[in-house]
């Protein structure tokens, strides 16, 4: 094994790929001797899964070792002109040396000897025979006699050892027989009980699948196995093959889970269908990426297909909820629940994609342990979800607008065109109808999903009223059994817990008041969104009489710079005039783009608190609240947000009362019914009873709690929640009153600030554009001094209309605490 730098230390190579190359051909000059170049962790996994450490392993399976290793050394070579297959190792089988001893019959005859006294000689000489025993206590061990160390090295040993004959001579053992020193096998390997050889190699620059079936080709063409020789394939090339079974089982069964799941959470087979068309949109992207980047199919490239089908569909669920949920809106024109659908989860849809593609991309680069693995994955995936993504916002919106049933009969193309259009960024044309503060706040009630929230609150809480006479379950018991005597009696049972009766009384004035808290919530609710509502109307307002402010300047400035231009043609002025005028009217253009990008968010929130489905504009005269300095003494004192407040504090003290009435026994009724087999003595006699006689008794019980330390606690609890709820409701109202102070002196300050606009500034500003006009063209002032004045001229009216929008905002506050 060879423990590799730091790749930045590395000098001669860049990748491992390279590295294996370089040090390959090295190895190669040493004869006999075999590398192989892989990870430690794929080397034992590959060990394991096929006994041996190569990537493809090519076993030959037969009889006699001799031709197996004919064919290993064919198959070999074949491997060798393989394009891709490298570190070519052919498993040695020979190459064990051995001595060997044959026997001369007619020279053993001539002596008088036999083939069992030469093996006994033998087997004497070089490993040794028991000559006797030798005893320690109660231990014997045999003593073993055999020829010393320095008579039993070499070959001449062998063939000098004296052997006796029958005659009492001895001769030399190479009379008798031939000795040689030959190879023999040093292994012999077996599977499933027969013997075979292995041939490997490892895998570079191309996929397993295709090296070997290249090499099987090659195989078939160039060698003719005798009868009983066999060759497989395995390795990694096994495991591609094991795996596909498996895909071909996990796939499908992968396939219909996410139909299955589709269906259960949408409830449609037909919208199911259109989510699934995404797969095999996915699919696309993954075969065109693996195709890019020039990547084989494998098992984590099939893994990669599993994942992402998972993860292309959550476009389609995003998108298809969206339609269902405008759907449910009340949108009925499935060409507008397409567009506003698609546009409200343009950017969900982008981002679910995003996220796992950037996500993926280190594996998709990766270069180091692994890669072989990440790569197809993440390639797979990436692609996919890209291709998927793209599709399915053009091809998803146009399957649903065919499959519904209410789609207009508008020209198929017209409708592929708005779609794209629309996610191409392109603004849909909708219906803008102006509308008055008094109308958008009908639609506020009508239409806003917080207010409608709050009201459901409300209604929950009315619900909730109803419970306060709950009782426990009833409880109906049986027996059966010898319990009166020997005989079976059998008894029925039925009983009741009822609580004390203050115990509902208690329960009833605290829901009743939970209840009432909850309307004034939603009171609250209502007059926030209102508050927030107008703050938009009146922004929207401010922002459009400003734009016809900034287009009246930038009228101005037109005419000055054409007139500042035919001047510099004619040579009367210098490029600063021209330059000057040019510098001016590109201020006011952006200026322009700034305030329309502030007007599309006002408008954009102003229709979101209406919730309409059309863009509904704010009426642009701007108005001015009318003023009033009278504080109103009860507002705050009525207003949602304290009487809101005041329902907790009341709300917490009933829970007092509810904690305390749980201190109250619990009252417990009951009826049985029995039978009582055998005989009774009744009066003077015994009588006897069957089953048929049936005896009723009632029961009744109390309940008392007389471990109570813990719901003490609950009620000491509750009384300092009463404390907290009340110290609340102090801080509330001096906040309250401390704000509506501070917006009648806010309003108050704006007022005085927009009378003296009206009174001086603003006629003073026209009457400062008209003399400066009539100073320049009189030649009096130079075109410096005209762009000031004229600049401080509309400076004056936009401080104007901000003091408009300050004072509106103020009053609305302040009405707010009136409750107007």
């Amino acid at each position: 094994m060879v423990i590799l730098k730091d790749k930045k230390e590395w000098t001669s190579a860049k990748s491992f790929d390279e590295l294996a190359e370089k040090m390959s051909e090295k190895i190669q000059a040493i004869p006999r001797v075999t590398a192989g170049f892989q990870f430690p962790v794929q080397m034992r996994f590959n060990e394991l899964m096929t006994g041996a450490r190569q990537d493809v392993v090519c076993k030959i399976f037969g009889e006699d070792l001799d031709t197996l290793a004919k064919y290993a050394e064919k198959l070999g070579e074949i491997s060798h002109g393989v394009e891709g297959a490298t570190e070519l190792y052919v498993e040695q089988v020979n190459g064990m040396p051995q001595i060997v001893v044959h026997y001369k019959r007619e020279a053993m005859a001539k002596y008088g000897l036999s083939v069992s006294e030469l093996n006994r000689t033998l087997n004497a000489a070089f490993a040794g025979a028991a000559a006797g025993q030798v005893f320690e206590g109660e231990k014997r061990f045999d003593l073993v006699v055999r020829v010393a160390g320095e008579a039993r090295k070499t070959l001449a040993d062998v063939h000098n050892l004296l052997v006796a004959t029958p005659a009492g001579i001895q001769i030399p053992l190479n009379q008798v027989a031939d000795v040689q020193e030959i190879e023999g096998p040093n292994q012999i390997q077996r599977e499933d009980a027969k013997r075979r050889i292995v041939v490997g190699f490892n895998v570079r620059g191309r996929d397993v699948q295709s090296i070997v079936q290249e090499l099987q080709t090659k195989v078939e063409q160039q060698v003719k196995l005798p009868p009983g020789y066999y060759i497989t394939y395995g390795g990694a090339f096994e495991n591609l093959q094991a795996a596909k079974d498996r895909l071909s089982i996990a796939v499908p069964v992968a396939l219909v889970l996410i139909f299955l799941m589709l269906y259960f959470a949408f409830g449609s087979v037909k919208q199911g269908l259109l989510i699934y068309s995404a797969i095999p949109l996915s699919a696309i992207g993954g075969i065109a990426a693996l195709w890019l980047r020039d990547l084989p199919f494998s098992i984590s490239a099939g893994v990669g297909f599993i994942a992402l089908f998972g993860v292309a569909v959550l476009n389609g669920i995003v998108l298809i909820s969206e339609f269902n949920r405008l759907q449910k809106e009340g949108w009925h024109d499935t060409r507008k629940v397409i567009l506003m659908g698609t546009k409200i989860r343009l950017r969900s849809i982008l981002m679910t994609a995003l996220a796992p593609s950037l996500g993926f991309i280190p594996m998709a680069v990766s270069m180091g342990a692994g890669a072989e693995v990440q790569r197809p994955l993440a390639t797979v995936v990436i692609g996919g979800i890209v291709s998927a993504t793209l599709l399915t916002l053009f091809v998803l919106p146009v399957l649903y607008m065919l499959f519904e049933k209410s789609i207009p009969k508008h020209p198929r193309k017209h409708g592929v065109a708005a779609v794209i259009a629309l996610l191409l960024g392109a603004q849909a044309v909708e219906a803008q109808s102006p509308i008055s503060l008094e109308e958008s706040i009908q639609w506020l009630n009508n239409r806003n999903p917080g207010l409608e929230a709050a009201r459901l609150n409300e209604q929950y809480h009315a619900r909730m009223k109803d419970t306060w006479r709950e009782l426990d379950k009833t409880n109906i018991s049986t027996e059966l059994g010898q319990f009166n005597s020997r005989a079976f009696d059998n008894k029925l049972g039925i009983s009741q817990n009822i609580p004390f009766p203050k115990v509902h009384k208690t329960q009833k004035r605290l829901l009743s008041e939970q209840f009432l808290a909850a309307q004034s919530q939603t009171g609250m609710t209502e007059k926030e969104l209102k508050l927030e509502l107008s703050r938009r109307f009146y922004l929207y307002i401010s922002l459009t009489e400003k734009e016809k402010l900034l287009q009246r300047a930038d009228s101005v400035y037109r005419i000055f710079e054409e007139k500042a231009a035919a001047r510099f043609q004619r040579g009367e002025s210098n490029m600063l005039e021209k330059t000057t005028a040019q510098l001016q009217r590109a201020q006011i253009g952006n200026q322009l783009a700034l305030l329309r990008r502030d007007q599309a968010a006002a408008l954009e929130q102003f229709n979101r608190l209406l919730g309409a489905d059309n863009i509904r504009i704010p009426q642009t005269s701007m108005v001015v609240l009318p003023w009033t300095d009278v504080l109103d003494s009860t507002g705050v004192a009525a207003h949602p947000r304290m009487q809101f407040q005041m329902h907790q504090v009341n709300t917490a003290r009933y829970q007092v009362d509810v904690e305390k009435a749980a201190l109250l026994p619990e009252i417990t009724l009951g009826v049985s019914n029995q039978s009582i087999i055998g005989y009774q003595r009744v009066g003077n006699e015994d009588r006897y009873f069957d089953g048929s006689k049936r005896f009723t008794y009632l029961g009744a019980g109390l309940a008392v709690p007389l471990f109570a330390r813990a719901q003490r606690a609950r009620i000491a609890a509750s009384e300092l929640q009463v404390q907290q709820q009340q110290k609340t409701l102090d801080w509330l109202q001096q906040q309250m009153s401390a704000e509506q102070i501070a917006a009648r002196d806010e309003a108050a300050k704006y007022r005085e600030s927009m009378q003296y606009f009206q009174r001086q500034a603003l006629p003073n500003a026209e009457l400062l554009v008209a003399t400066a006009n009539r100073q320049y063209q009189a030649g009096e002032i130079n075109y410096l001094e005209w762009v000031m004045l004229v600049n401080q001229s509309f400076d004056i009216q936009g401080q104007y209309l901000e003091q408009q929008l300050a004072y509106n905002e103020a009053m609305l506050l302040l009405q707010s605490f009136s409750n107007q």
